[in-house]
């Protein structure tokens, strides 16, 4: 369990209030908010009693938050926990099917096999990711992994912001905040791919705590005409530790 807020500190309540050029309203930049669900239910796709707890504290922090856009994986247990931020913005949660959580992401890697010790890739900012091998050689992951790739660049693109190798060209700058309820093996695969890395490396490297928020801003960098995909904080649970749910790490 991790959490990490370089730019922000914490104020009344729990809630996040972020410092210097991002408390301004001149800031620019689109903001991307990654939420896992709370507690599951798995066998009935729900949330347990914990979870709606979490939910609803987590409605509470992202109220402060002046989301524009709410989107959910078409599981039940990501609806439902989206439900009091959509409660607390004013705003209807958008389905994205490509959001679900899919099996393939969880499979467990032989370590000390050959496909492990093979597994690797190359970057550069001009081409992104290059040359990936998984560390569990299953076409069926692969094709799920790379559909996620594809569906993270077409979504960031239908916002403004279209990836070219390792960072996403400004179409059209906005600041948009965009609050996306999906899962935990997706959601550490998509962060990973935003970050640059091979994305199956997001779900052996990071272990996403339930109802917790990882943030990205999308702001052009040194008037490049290109923005980097910029982490801002990571499995933060600040909201549910104020709110008795969670131990402090």
């Amino acid at each position: 369990l991790f959490f990490w807020r370089p730019w922000c500190y914490i104020g009344k309540n729990g809630a996040p209030r972020p410092r210097g050029r991002a408390a301004g309203k001149g800031w620019n930049g689109m903001v991307l908010y990654i939420i896992r669900h709370g507690d599951p239910d798995y066998e009935n796709d729900t949330l347990t009693p914990a979870g709606e707890k979490e939910a609803e504290a987590l409605g509470a922090r992202m109220a402060a938050q002046g989301l524009d856009r709410i989107y959910t994986s078409p599981r039940g247990r990501a609806v439902k926990t989206s439900l009091p931020t959509c409660r607390a913005a004013g705003l209807s949660g958008t389905v994205e099917d490509w959001m679900t959580e899919r099996d393939e992401y969880m499979l467990r890697p032989d370590l000390n096999g050959p496909d492990a010790a093979q597994a690797g890739y190359t970057f550069s900012l001009r081409e992104g990711v290059r040359a990936a091998r998984d560390f569990c050689q299953d076409g069926q992951r692969a094709a799920y992994i790379k559909e996620v790739a594809a569906s993270s660049d077409a979504f960031l693109a239908r916002h403004g912001y279209r990836r070219e190798g390792g960072l996403y060209r400004v179409e059209r700058p906005n600041s948009l905040r965009i609050a996306c309820f999906c899962h935990g093996g997706f959601g550490a695969v998509w962060i990973a791919h935003l970050l640059g890395m091979m994305p199956a490396m997001g779900q052996l490297a990071l272990n996403l705590h339930t109802a917790s928020v990882t943030r990205f801003t999308f702001a052009e960098a040194w008037q490049s005409g290109y923005a980097p995909a910029r982490l801002d904080t990571l499995n933060d649970i600040t909201h549910l530790i104020s709110a008795g749910l969670a131990a402090c790490p």
